[in-house]
């Protein structure tokens, strides 16, 4: 794993999302993190799994409610092609039943866009987790 200077590691970020905007708005919050990079987006579902296996991303961000597969549908798709990667859903639409089909199909979280300022926090949280797990 290399290192950016004072211990910083790099993380190659895909985002997913069927609306342009948000996908500027997630590239900015990422990129604004020092090591993080948006390394690829996607604006549906098959998108979204083609390039999560083109790009093999540290980390992937998924919205919920996209054309072709929704979230739920590309994680689990993603999941078996690139195990120990983190996914997280990022959808106006969270709720617990939502969380527990994410749970089950490999997604560590899923988290409002009307929370999304918790979004930084819980990339750092499931980044640090899967790399402890790895570790171990």
């Amino acid at each position: 794993m290399r290192k950016l200077g004072s211990g910083v590691v790099p993380m190659n970020i895909l985002t997913a999302d069927d609306k342009r905007h948000m996908r500027r708005v997630l590239r900015s919050l990422i990129e604004g993190h020092e090591g993080w990079e948006v390394c690829a987006e996607a604006a549906d579902g098959v998108q979204a799994v083609n390039r999560a296996k083109q790009f093999q991303p540290d980390l992937i961000i998924l919205d919920l409610a996209m054309p072709e597969l929704n979230g739920i549908e590309a994680a689990g798709q993603i999941s078996p092609a690139l195990p120990g990667v983190p996914i997280l859903i990022f959808t106006l639409y969270a709720s617990p039943q939502i969380e527990k089909e994410a749970e089950k199909v490999g997604v560590q979280r899923v988290i409002s866009k009307s929370t999304g300022y918790i979004l930084v926090p819980a990339i750092e949280e499931v980044w640090a987790q899967s790399h402890h797990q790895k570790a171990v």
